[in-house]
């Protein structure tokens, strides 16, 4: 068995691989009411020296962190062998939180904030635009309109 074990859910030590992210692009439903159920998900790998990687991933998880389409998730990977990783669960946001964030961002959106934010703000803005495009909350056109207004 492999050092790292993607069924595990103890978070890893940083010495046992290289901090990166999984972003997940598609992700079974969360169906009944047990703690732990079965999630497969189709995820992109991706971390400092290490080729972005799609792979699935089919294990427990905890319903209360059950991830969403577009969600990023904090992984280490073994940078000589991306398809071992291990999500690190404990860092995950909870769904409730994540789902009222993004609600938030899309009415700030809506709200047509001023675009005369510090840098870091504008590319967290455009960030999240990019993250609730490809989710589907905004289409093309909206996604570009909302750009637009962004960057000024």
């Amino acid at each position: 068995m492999s050092f790292f074990d993607k069924r595990r859910t103890a978070p890893a030590a940083t010495s046992d691989g290289v901090p990166g992210t999984a972003e997940v692009v598609t992700v079974s439903v969360n169906r009944g009411d047990t703690v732990n159920q079965i999630c497969e998900m189709n995820l992109v790998i991706s971390a400092p020296g290490v080729t972005p990687l799609a792979v699935e991933f089919s294990g427990p998880v905890k319903r209360k962190v059950w991830p969403a389409p577009g969600a990023v998730l904090p992984i280490l990977v073994d940078p000589a062998d991306p398809t071992n990783y291990r999500i690190l669960w404990d860092q995950v946001t909870p769904a409730k939180d994540a789902a009222r964030a993004k609600a938030e961002s899309v009415a700030a959106l809506q709200r047509e904030e001023p675009a005369d934010a510090p840098a870091d703000d504008v590319i967290s803005r455009l960030e999240r635009l990019a993250a609730l495009r490809q989710s589907g909350a905004l289409t093309e056109e909206e996604f570009a309109a909302q750009k637009a207004k962004v960057l000024g």
